[in-house]
């Protein structure tokens, strides 16, 4: 071993953050376990400035991001993951824009009073997660921006495609004001091709132009009949139904798919056949009997409610509960490789949606002009041996069900009938507009895109970051300076630190559900944690962002540290076997004041992936060499 050497990395505050898997995980680098310990401590302030100091729709995150950050939470080896995205909705609803309590310069308390400083200007085409997030941070640089939206509603598919039972529009409208507020004009019904060209922008007086219109269109499937009346995709129709229009359903409808899209949609036909009150039959004849108590109060006579009334509000309130359409799910893939979120998939169970899985279309079933059914054929296989999309139909498996509409729910695609050759935008084969991943930038220099349209349909907090890494890109472009994030380290040491007590048995709990029966219309199905509730799930975590640190000067090398720790992390090792960069050189230059020999140091080294932040070591420590750090990301 000695020939080889331990390889090792002084510790930086940069080297602890890295140490945070979910804060790494997220697109934005959210400080995720900082913000659910800032909860666990009852600092709910501090972590709304936590969660939204990277990310302008922290609130909508809170309610329908896909939690990447929990995908890679280190608690999830032991038992389940934090509940980080419910936490952030808890502590959002305190502190957030839904709160009477929001100030968005207690979040950037130097950049909001800067707003407006420059008089350069900016387009953003396309009011959805990326024109906005790239318009918020290019408006706390100073810039002057202006976004073009198609529709007459800002949000894009925040509002036109996730259903309002996920995500309020209220909670969306209220970020987009806290954007409008830092001095962003939106322009609406101002679509790019039709009432604009990036030339007319570029006349305007407008010097950079972000590209973020999303990915609108519906892919087509190549199958018969699926220009059917009653055939949708799901992207018109979750637009319609979002945009408040009717949509004729039937009385059975079919959704092909097995994403979060195809589950929205599967969902939303539920509601959209459910446009009454949520009132159970008891409530209806109370509220009946209280008009009554008020029209005797004024008439000075009784009225009375006719039986017949009763009896219609008892025939509307099981039309209610059991004339909503039945809806079936079918997919290509199985339980275990469905792309849709698993509590998203549970939900729609339990709401009566019906799964079917290994199934694939093979054509639409019409007469007269409309779908009458859709025949189906067993799927072997999704994925080839090189897990490539390709799969595999069973022959002679083919099966008919009846359908009184069918919805397709096969992805999107942007729609970029709007270039012109002599806009100098290369697009790429698969349809979108070709854009370096990191710069944002397009092949013409004052244009940059993000979002579906550069990269293809993906997540939420996808889009916001490449908004601001646009933002940031942009402002190089027209100043020579990035808009580098405005951040400090927050160091916390602990005396003694002691996690709570049987935080490693604490169980996943998800937010409370709003009961089937009542889920009608846009009702939101989930809920908020109770504080108490919120204080349980806050405490599961790990904190990752906790570490022993050691002082040199004061460490006798007892190997008390070495042998207390569960793990087995902790190893001391002579200098000489120590391999790193150079500033491991220069600190063990500094420290011995030569190239150290063998038998002159010796060094304490520590595997981060086995390491539980129990704080066994310090408690451990006869001369006080080891403390438990904290190490957060709070704004400037």
């Amino acid at each position: 071993m000695a020939s080889s050497g331990f390889p090792v990395e002084l510790p930086t505050p940069a080297y602890f953050q890295r140490q945070v898997a979910c804060r790494e995980a997220c697109p934005v680098h959210t400080d995720s376990g900082g913000y659910v310990r800032a909860i666990a401590e009852g600092r709910y302030e501090d972590a709304y400035i936590i969660a939204r100091t990277p990310n302008p729709f922290a609130s909508v995150c809170g309610r329908v991001c896909n939690a990447p950050c929990e995908m890679r939470c280190r608690r999830g080896a032991i038992d389940a993951p934090v509940a980080i995205r419910a936490l952030k909705r808890f502590v959002t609803e305190r502190f957030g824009v839904e709160s009477a309590r929001f100030d968005l310069s207690r979040v950037y308390p130097e950049r909001v009073a800067a707003t407006g400083a420059t008089r350069k200007r900016v387009a953003v085409i396309g009011a959805g997660p990326a024109g906005l997030a790239c318009a918020h941070d290019l408006a706390l640089g100073g810039f002057s921006v202006t976004v073009f939206e198609a529709q007459n509603v800002a949000g894009g598919m925040l509002v036109l495609g996730v259903p309002a039972y996920r995500l309020p529009r209220e909670i969306i409208q209220a970020e987009i004001d806290a954007i409008l507020g830092l001095g962003v004009e939106i322009r609406f019904r101002q679509r790019l091709g039709r009432d604009f060209t990036l030339d007319d922008l570029r006349r305007q007086g407008f010097e950079a132009v972000f590209v973020g219109i999303g990915a609108h269109r519906s892919r087509e499937l190549s199958i018969e009949g699926t220009d059917l009346d009653g055939v949708f995709r799901a992207i018109d129709f979750l637009l319609n139904v979002n945009l408040g229009y009717r949509v004729e359903l039937g009385e059975k409808v079919v959704v092909i798919g097995g994403g979060n899209v195809a589950f929205d949609a599967a969902r939303s036909v539920i509601r959209q056949t459910d446009r009454l009150e949520a009132l159970s039959v008891e409530e209806m004849r109370s509220a009946l009997r209280a008009a009554r108590d008020v029209l005797r109060q004024i008439t000075e006579q009784e009225v009375e409610v006719p039986e017949d009334l009763h009896v219609a509000l008892d025939a509307a309130r099981q039309a209610l509960r059991g004339g909503a359409p039945e809806v079936h799910v079918y997919c290509l893939e199985d339980l275990s490789e469905i792309p849709a979120a698993r509590e998203e998939i549970e939900e729609a169970l339990s709401e009566g949606i019906r799964l079917h899985t290994r199934w694939g279309p093979r054509r639409m079933l019409g007469k007269n002009g409309a779908v009458t059914g859709i025949e189906l054929v067993r799927v072997s296989r999704v994925f080839d041996e090189n897990r490539r999309f390709n799969p595999t139909f069973v022959e002679g498996s083919e099966e008919i069900v009846q359908a009184d509409t069918v919805i397709l729910a096969i992805g999107q695609a942007p729609d970029l009938s709007w270039v012109r050759p002599e806009d100098n935008l290369r697009l790429t084969p698969r349809g979108t507009i070709d854009t370096d991943r990191e710069t944002l930038a397009t092949s013409r220099p004052d244009v940059f895109a993000g979002g579906d349209v550069a990269f293809g349909p993906r997540i939420i907090i996808d889009a916001v970051a490449e908004g601001r890494r646009a933002a940031r890109s942009i402002a190089a472009y027209l100043t020579g300076q990035r808009l580098e994030p405005m951040e400090r380290v927050k160091l916390t040491r602990f005396e003694p630190y002691r996690p709570l007590a049987g935080y490693e048995r604490l169980r996943r709990e998800l937010p409370p559900m709003l009961p089937v029966s009542r889920r009608i219309g846009v009702a939101e199905v989930e809920t908020v944690y109770a504080e108490t509730a919120a204080l349980t799930q806050a405490a599961r975590c790990l904190q990752c962002h906790v570490a022993p640190v050691f002082d040199g000067d004061a460490c006798i090398l007892c190997g008390g540290c070495v042998d207390v720790c569960p793990e087995s992390c902790l190893r001391i090792v002579d200098v000489v076997d120590l391999r790193g960069d150079d500033m491991l050189r220069a600190a063990l230059r500094a420290r011995y004041g030569q190239t150290p020999v063998r038998g002159v140091g010796a060094a304490i080294i520590k595997d981060e992936t086995r390491c539980i932040r129990c704080g066994l070591c310090a408690l451990r420590c006869p001369t006080g060499a080891i403390a438990m750090e904290r190490v957060e990301i709070l704004a400037a």
